[in-house]
């Protein structure tokens, strides 16, 4: 699918605002409408045919290809360790420099349908970036620890594969993407790891 977006924002809202943070909830999702391209749904799960150590993000639209990102479980999110991607009929790659200093050098690198993305976080930590040649999406939530909100922004034509794998990776734990986040989140992620290793 290669609707044209283009470039206005829109919001995507927690669909249980009793809970706040979407590690809370017992089944957090997000919901909300792209303008021309109708409702989208965000939600995250158990992965059917793996361990529970598993947990997957899912986007679900009216105009936007069906996506599914899955990886290690850290809370309710999946880790980009051990990844899968699926967006519409197409697989994706995903790595990332683990020893980058920078958060540009420290950004996910994701490959699909023969395009080359960048996904790293922003200016601050409230903010992702999606990145390929010509195109910035930015997804910024209204709270680090409790966000209720995400507003996107796309700077650029984007179409539906642009879209769902913007909201696809803002599902995926990646606080680890700055040199901050992966200090602060290092002890979390080795216990969460435990099981893994004993």
């Amino acid at each position: 699918m290669n609707t044209s977006y283009g470039s206005a924002d829109f919001t995507l809202h927690h669909t249980d605002p009793e809970g706040g943070s979407r590690l809370l909830t017992p089944v957090p999702s997000w919901a909300g409408s792209v303008p021309g391209l109708g409702g989208v749904h965000v939600r995250y799960g158990p992965v059917p045919g793996r361990s529970d150590a598993f947990a997957q993000v899912s986007v679900a639209g009216e105009g936007l290809p069906a996506g599914v990102f899955s990886g290690i479980r850290y809370g309710h999110a999946p880790l980009p360790s051990r990844a899968r991607l699926q967006v519409g009929a197409h697989t994706g790659a995903v790595s990332r420099f683990r020893s980058g200093l920078t958060r540009d050098q420290r950004a996910l690198r994701v490959r699909i349908d023969g395009r080359a993305y960048r996904y790293r976080q922003g200016p601050g930590k409230c903010v992702h970036e999606l990145l390929r040649p010509g195109l910035r999406i930015r997804v910024t939530r209204d709270d680090w620890y409790r966000p209720l909100a995400l507003t996107v922004r796309a700077e650029g034509p984007a179409d539906g594969l642009d879209l769902s794998l913007a909201l696809l990776l803002q599902g995926v734990y990646t606080r680890h993407l700055s040199q901050g986040g992966r200090w602060f989140s290092l002890p979390f992620r080795i216990l969460n790891r435990m099981p893994d290793v004993f």
